[in-house]
């Protein structure tokens, strides 16, 4: 995969070893060790990667990536020390990269939508080419160089998602995989609690198109007026999707059933249109086919070639996933929330009734939506606001700051229950679900909401 030496110099670490060992690969966890591939001593907050290195040389590992000191390594184990090691591994990705001249890197973000987003367009870019994509959401300062570690020759593009947390980490992620082509989904209100303004988190988005280069491209949501200002920013050329009549790939004629979406996808230019059929609800998902479309169409993929793969395209699990558990249909959307995102799956909750023609209920789950600061009282209040609006028949909450959900949908007449627990929520679920119902699980990962599949599998 790559030699110690180009290894060191990448790096710019002490180096005792053979420069000829060439490792079979880079790795972070000693559980998961291969013979002859390299060890990188990551340290976090409860844990530190020095304290498993011996375990890694004795599982196969050739050398092992060091900040500090470490005993008992043995004489054959080839060991560069660094001040850094997640920086140092950060570089070797960036290096290996690099060794791939025709290899294209397509990078993804957005406040919501980003991983299905990344699913979509990597299915359609998949239609031509070889494609390696981020698996589940490895977006951040550690899986983005999982990935791009996962490069092969093979390999012709490579669409890597890329998640943020405050000002300047998507410009990180962009000095690591020096994206060709960028994708902003939309803006909304996510991590409010570091950043504080929406302004600020288009700010932050915005930084993947910033250097992208003039043959790139940068394929923005132009019913965004976040996402719109930052098409000014790039030097690469700029694509919009969206509904409206100004986008270069624009969505129209949407209709919703039980078993999915469908729409007409109409490209500006040449007004050339395509009907195009989802296994997946909602508006919010024609926005990421759209996406995917126009990003496809940049690297030669025609629309009618994406239309095909995208009809039996499934995302990452937890994302709108549907599951019919006898007369009852889930919708587990528990992998994350945001405001936005809450408002996209309760519409999809809505058109799922709709749809489904028949005397079923809608009973939204929702738990917490972490990371909103100041205005998580605000936001809570607006999902409750939105599902008594769009007409949730019952709504159950779960978490402290979700209460304020329960609390606003009351105040609306809406027929609503928090409870104090995830247990408690279940158990009152368990009780009220009735054949025909239609259930969605919404809320931010660390609240688990999915759990509450496992009382009716």
């Amino acid at each position: 995969m790559m030699k110690a030496k180009y290894i060191a110099k990448a790096v710019n670490a002490v180096y005792s070893g053979n420069k000829e060992l060439n490792f079979t690969g880079i790795a972070t966890d000693s559980r998961s060790i291969k013979e002859g591939e390299l060890f990188v001593a990551l340290v976090g907050d409860k844990f530190d990667g020095h304290d498993y290195c011996k375990a890694a040389v004795e599982q196969g590992a050739a050398g092992v990536l060091i900040s500090k000191n470490v005993l008992g390594l043995g004489e054959d184990t080839a060991v560069f020390v660094v001040k850094d090691t997640l920086l140092a591994y950060q570089q070797i990705a960036r290096a290996y990269r690099r060794q791939f001249m025709k290899l294209k890197v397509f990078g993804v973000t957005g406040s919501n939508g980003k991983t299905s987003t990344k699913d979509l367009l990597a299915v359609c870019l998949g239609s031509k080419y070889n494609v390696l994509k981020t698996k589940g959401n490895f977006n951040n300062e550690i899986g983005l160089p999982k990935t791009l570690l996962e490069i092969s020759s093979s390999t012709d593009i490579a669409v890597v998602e890329m998640g943020m947390r405050g000002i300047g980490q998507i410009a990180s992620l962009c000095n690591i995989a020096e994206p060709d082509s960028g994708l902003i989904t939309n803006v909304g209100e996510c991590h409010m609690e570091l950043l504080g303004s929406i302004e600020n988190i288009a700010k932050a988005k915005s930084e993947i198109v910033l250097n992208l280069p003039a043959d790139g491209y940068a394929v923005l949501n132009g019913d965004d007026e976040y996402v719109r200002k930052i098409a000014t920013l790039t030097k690469a050329k700029v694509i919009l999707f969206g509904m409206g009549e100004n986008c270069d790939y624009r969505g129209s004629d949407i209709v919703t059933s039980v078993a999915g979406t469908s729409f007409i996808c109409t490209e500006k230019s040449t007004g050339r249109s395509v009907p195009i059929k989802l296994q997946l609800i909602g508006t919010h998902n024609v926005y990421n086919a759209l996406s995917a479309i126009a990003g496809a169409v940049c690297y030669g993929v025609p629309m009618e070639e994406s239309a095909r793969v995208l009809g039996t395209a499934r995302l990452t699990e937890s994302r709108q996933e549907i599951i019919y558990i006898g007369d009852i249909t889930f919708i587990n959307d528990a992998y994350n929330a945001s405001p936005a995102s809450m408002e996209a799956a309760l519409k999809t909750l809505a058109e799922a009734k709709k749809a489904a023609k028949n005397n079923g209920r809608t009973i939204a789950v929702l738990a917490d939506m972490l990371e909103l600061g100041s205005v998580s009282e605000s936001g809570h209040r607006r999902v409750g606001r939105w599902a008594v609006e769009i007409g949730t028949d019952f709504i159950l909450t779960y978490g402290k700051e979700a209460a304020y959900i329960s609390d606003e949908a009351a105040k609306l007449g809406g027929q609503t229950k928090h409870c104090a627990n995830r247990q408690e929520a279940a158990d009152i679920l368990r009780r009220f679900t009735e054949a025909g119902d239609i259930i969605l699980l919404k809320g931010s990962r660390i609240m688990q909401v999915d759990k509450m599949l496992e009382l009716f599998k």
